[in-house]
């Protein structure tokens, strides 16, 4: 990816958190799918940044720490939930 903050999308971040629909997610996955395959340390560092920052802006929340050290997102919201 090579990617600077200053370069990164943020509307292909918003898009790639989109697919992921209700399901949780972290920075890894975003990363690798940003990416479009296998993510450096340092790219899913730059992700996990990103995410805290524009949480509000992508419709994203950290989930509870669950002792994995990775920090697990979901969407607060998603199409079906508005029916």
């Amino acid at each position: 990816m090579s990617t600077t903050i200053a370069q990164l999308d943020l509307d292909k971040l918003r898009h790639i958190v989109q697919k992921f629909d209700a399901s949780s997610f972290t920075a890894a996955g975003i990363a690798s799918e940003y990416s479009q395959g296998a993510a450096s340390d340092e790219e899913i560092a730059l992700i996990e940044e990103q995410l805290q920052r524009h949480a509000p802006v992508l419709g994203i929340h950290a989930l509870p720490e669950q002792g994995s050290g990775a920090t697990v997102w979901r969407t607060v919201w998603h199409p079906r939930s508005r029916q």
